[in-house]
């Protein structure tokens, strides 16, 4: 079956990954430093951590922005359920918002319709990698934080400068899905150097930065080396050296991975562009990159469903991503976002990866085309 996510790991990887093993150390390391240094170095940011998942750096970013009790964060209902579910933890309330029908990010308007004197913060999706409508956002924010959740839009710009770094927060994923895969992880760009410090304590149990090691301490020369402090409580979330090795290998290659999704994206507007009863996905806004993380189609007439099994059923896997949160039971949020939940009945994701062959795009569009009755 042709998968609508995958990686691409090869011998690279697994040689960075062999050193590591060979080093003798595999867990928080220099390793994952020199990530962290690379990666911020790719995208032009100063305070960059490395965590093992986007979930967790979701939860740390709020903590350390100081989402607590009864504070309300916007977020966009087309999102992924670590965002709410981390509000909750923290003891806030997530606030859903609608999103537009055709770049699936959120309207900037309803910042305004739904903020009350309890709204903290927004978190944003660059749906798919297409970033949004940034400065319209921003305007309507104010005084709120801006946090970007950036899982889909690595590398992906907004008026020269890279998602992630537009707000006062912002994470990535490098899950066994993302475009750059670790197998699992994520990163946390902040802009504020008490932000910084605070999650560098909370992403290791709360110790002190320097003090997470017996070795630490020796070095420092402390004479009963073995004693801790905490600043903070917290868990653990580190990345390690192993993830961060194949991390490495990847970041040399990513500019290529966009390079071919952008190019799959292309033959899909071009050869999917007469068939009436779909509609394609726009192009990324003016003054913007795209990372081309997900396409989309919206179907008309109701026959989503129908050509979701039909493409199943002819070995191409395809899905909607992200289920509405708004509907999700244990959110409770009894509300109606009708733009969303019009989406979630006529929109569906088809494969779009950098290891897709022409033939496999070939037999995608052959396919849809005839589900259609074209040619």
């Amino acid at each position: 079956m042709i998968q609508i996510f995958t990686n691409t790991l090869r011998d690279e990887e697994l040689k960075a990954v062999q050193e590591a093993f060979q080093s003798g150390w595999i867990g928080f390391g220099p390793k994952t430093k020199e990530f962290e240094k690379k990666f911020s170095e790719r995208i032009n940011a100063q305070n960059c951590l490395m965590v093992n998942s986007a979930s967790a750096a979701t939860y740390l970013v709020l903590k350390a922005l100081g989402i607590g009790k009864d504070d309300e964060v916007i977020i966009p209902t087309i999102n992924f359920v670590a965002c709410p579910s981390s509000v909750i933890e923290l003891g806030g309330k997530p606030i859903f918002a609608d999103v537009d029908t055709e770049y699936f990010n959120l309207i900037p308007e309803e910042i305004e319709r739904l903020r009350t004197n309890k709204t903290k913060a927004i978190i944003l999706l660059h749906y798919g990698g297409h970033p949004c409508r940034f400065d319209e956002i921003k305007n309507y924010a104010k005084d709120l934080m801006i946090i970007e959740d950036s899982a889909n839009s690595i590398l992906s710009k907004y008026h020269d400068k890279y998602c992630g770094m537009l707000g006062n927060a912002g994470f990535f994923s490098f899950d066994a899905m993302k475009t750059l895969s670790t197998g699992d992880g994520g990163a946390i760009i902040v802009k504020d150097k008490k932000h910084y410090e605070s999650i560098e304590s909370l992403r290791f149990l709360g110790l002190a930065p320097k003090k997470t090691s017996g070795m630490d301490s020796l070095i420092e020369k402390n004479q009963h080396w073995w004693e801790i402090e905490l600043r903070e409580i917290s868990n653990r979330f580190l990345m390690n050296d192993i993830a961060a090795s194949i991390g490495l290998e990847q970041l040399k290659k990513v500019d290529s991975f966009i390079q071919r999704r952008k190019q799959i994206w292309n033959i899909y507007q071009t050869e999917l562009k007469d068939i009436d009863e779909i509609i394609l996905p726009p192009e990324p806004l003016p003054n913007t990159e795209s990372s081309y993380y997900l396409y989309w189609i919206k179907v008309k007439n109701g026959r989503r469903d129908q050509l979701a099994h039909y493409l199943v059923e002819n070995d191409i896997y395809v899905t909607f991503r992200y289920y509405p949160l708004h509907l999700v039971k244990i959110y409770n949020a009894k509300v109606t976002l009708p733009n969303s939940e019009k989406i979630l009945n006529e929109a569906l994701n088809i494969p779009l990866h950098q290891n897709l062959s022409d033939s496999d795009v070939g037999k995608i569009i052959s396919t849809i085309k005839k589900f259609f009755g074209k040619k």
